[in-house]
C-alpha cells in the first residue's frame, strides 16, 4: 500500500511547499514557531513515527557553505545549548495536548534527532486528532508539532542554510 504524508500549517491545510523559509535572523534571535499538522492518506494508522534532520539533499543547495557545514553547525548550536529549551539551534515541541509548554522545547544535537538511528518517537502528546498513541498517527488522525529556530547571539557567521527535516514510519495494508 503507498501512502503519502502531508505536512500543512494548519489543519487540513494547503501542504507547505518546500524548503520552508524561517526569515532573516540575527545571532540572538528566534525564528517565529511554524506549526506543522501531520495526516496521511492511508486507511489504517501509520506507526513507529519519528522525526529527525540530515543535511539538505532535496534539491539544489542554493546555501552559503555547504549542506553537510550547515547540518553540523546546526548541531553544533544545539549541543552548546542543551539541555535550555533555548539559545541556539533547531527546536521542536511535541506537546500539542499539554499546550506546547516551554519546558517541553527540546533541542536536535548530536545523538538527539541527529539520525535515523536517533530520531525522536512522535509522543502520544502529539496527536491532535484521532487516538492518541505513541509512534501513531491513525487514519484520518493528525500529529500537531512546533518548530523554531534559534540563531545563538555569539554567532558570527552570515548566509543562507539548508537542512531535510524527516519523518520515518511503517505502513501496512
Amino acid at each position: 500500500m503507498t501512502v503519502s504524508i502531508r505536512y500543512a500549517p494548519s489543519p487540513s491545510g494547503t501542504p507547505y511547499s518546500l524548503p520552508e523559509d524561517v526569515g532573516t535572523l540575527s545571532p540572538g534571535s528566534q525564528s517565529s514557531v511554524t506549526d506543522t499538522y501531520i495526516s496521511h492518506d492511508g486507511t489504517v494508522k501509520i506507526e513507529s513515527c519519528a522525526i529527525y534532520i540530515l543535511p539538505y539533499s532535496a534539491g539544489v543547495y542554493l546555501g552559503a557553505d555547504t549542506a553537510q557545514d550547515d547540518y553540523d553547525l546546526l548541531l553544533s548550536w544545539g549541543d552548546a545549548t542543551y539541555p535550555a529549551t533555548s539559545g541556539g539551534g533547531l527546536y521542536i515541541n511535541m506537546n500539542h495536548s499539554g499546550g506546547f509548554p516551554t519546558a517541553d522545547w527540546q533541542v536536535f544535537r548530536t545523538g538527539f534527532g541527529d539520525s535515523l538511528g536517533a530520531s525522536i518517537d512522535l509522543p502520544a502528546t502529539a496527536i491532535s486528532t484521532g487516538t492518541a498513541v505513541a509512534g501513531e498517527i491513525a487514519a484520518s488522525g493528525e500529529a500537531h508539532l512546533r518548530w523554531r529556530l534559534d540563531v545563538p547571539a555569539s554567532y558570527t557567521g552570515t548566509g543562507i542554510g539548508y537542512i531535510d527535516t524527516l519523518m520515518y514510519y511503517s505502513a501496512t495494508s
